[in-house]
């Protein structure tokens, strides 16, 4: 525990945890794998084979949590852990993630209509010319915010194609998104609470509605997400909650995922020139790569579920009421399921045995975009630089959150070919 102003907080919040989770990961997989947040009713899993039994298990575990942490004045002193009540109204939209089965499946199957084999493929030449667009303008310097002019805006740029939307739409997207993510971080001052609130679900429940009107009738096409779901609605598949739902998270973790896997895959190649030789070498290795930085370093930092009956976990007593965090990138490190689980390295047998997109049934329906649009970005820097590099000092951090793993930002020296 942190003592701050006589207050103990736990390590979780700390602010180094923030910027590396990785150290505090490990002690509690060897020590309390299942670790109660005091004072919160919320227990977080780190080992493998217990998030597993957690995601595997929909009935006891539940992901139709309306409740998650938020931590007040952070890092003032006197800082505490609390709750903050969201409930599956308008305000919220249970959709996907937020939904078990069978109205899972159900809903689940709109958004893979859109995000099939055939129309990510189609996709992949757009995604290269955008980051070939955003390379042409770099200075003779080579200097390059690789976050702001690359990771968050070209990811969410596709989205808005996804949902049959033009680019310019993306930057209201991305900050609405960004809110709405944010709102569930963890780290939000009860002052913050209701302008993300706004931002992220008032502001944006309108923009939505319009978006759906004007998919209307014959102009209802079966080829962008926006005009599925309105289709959905008209045919009594889908309610207008679901569809504000569906389409909101869409939003919110369609350019996040693919944003905070491109800003890690990239810091590690800067950080590790033998690697962008290796890859140089040999490209097909860049997707196995991938893998290996969604295992070493995911996306998110964790989701909820909420237990929905007395049970037990890793030996723990769990009440009725209480909410599991499945954290991730612990189970990705976990020694017990990877050989030298703090390594980067290509040759592991099954690279994609991993969880750094979620596992099971609520594997993120976005990851095969988003592994599409990794390995693009990589592949297209590789081929244009001779090497590039973190700016000398840079001091990296990142957004604080229980969610998500998101650099600040990410400036970078490239040497062009």
């Amino acid at each position: 525990m942190t003592t701050l102003d006589g207050t103990e907080v736990d390590e979780l919040f700390g602010p180094e945890v923030v910027v590396d989770p990785y150290p505090y990961y490990r002690h509690l997989r060897a020590s309390d794998p299942v670790h109660e947040v005091a004072g919160t009713g919320t227990f977080v899993v780190t080992r493998m084979a217990l998030v597993r039994q957690v995601v595997a298990d929909t009935d006891t575990f539940s992901s139709a949590s309306g409740e998650f942490l938020h931590l007040g004045d952070w890092p003032a002193p006197g800082m505490r852990p609390a709750m903050t009540g969201l409930t599956d109204d308008a305000t919220s939209g249970a959709a996907i993630a937020t939904t078990d089965p069978p109205e899972h499946a159900r809903q689940r199957k709109m958004v893979v209509r859109r995000l099939s084999a055939s129309n990510i493929q189609a996709m992949e030449p757009q995604f290269r010319q955008l980051l070939d667009l955003v390379l042409d303008q770099v200075g003779p310097d080579g200097r390059i915010e690789w976050m702001n002019q690359v990771a968050e805006p070209l990811p969410m740029v596709m989205v808005t194609r996804i949902l049959g939307l033009p680019d310019a739409a993306a930057p209201q997207l991305k900050r609405q998104g960004y809110a709405m993510v944010e709102r569930i971080s963890g780290f939000v001052p009860e002052d913050r609470i209701q302008p993300l609130e706004d931002e992220g679900v008032n502001n944006l429940a309108p923009v939505i509605e319009a978006y759906l009107e004007a998919k209307a009738g014959p102009s209802a096409h079966e080829d962008d997400l926006i005009g599925i779901v309105k289709r959905a609605v008209d045919d009594g598949e889908l309610s207008d909650l679901e569809a504000f739902g569906i389409l909101s998270v869409i939003i919110a973790a369609g350019g996040e995922s693919t944003t905070s896997l491109i800003g890690t895959a990239v810091r590690i190649l800067a950080e590790r020139p033998d690697l962008q030789d290796e890859l140089r070498r040999d490209p097909a290795l860049v997707s196995t790569f991938v893998e290996e930085a969604l295992r070493y370093d995911p996306p998110f930092r964790g989701h909820y579920r909420v237990v929905t009956r007395d049970t037990e976990l890793g030996g723990r007593s769990i009440p009725a009421g209480s909410h599991v965090l499945l954290a991730w990138p612990a189970a990705n490190r976990d020694e017990e399921a990877y050989e030298a689980p703090d390594e980067i390295r290509l040759d592991r047998t099954r690279p994609r045995d991993h969880v750094g997109f979620g596992w099971g049934i609520h594997l993120c329906v976005g990851a095969p975009l988003a592994r599409v649009e990794a390995r693009v970005a990589i592949e297209t820097l590789l081929a244009r630089t001779h090497r590039f590099s973190l700016e000398d000092g840079a001091a990296l951090s990142y957004h604080p959150s229980l969610v998500v793993r998101r650099l600040s930002a990410l400036p970078l020296v490239l040497e062009l070919s």
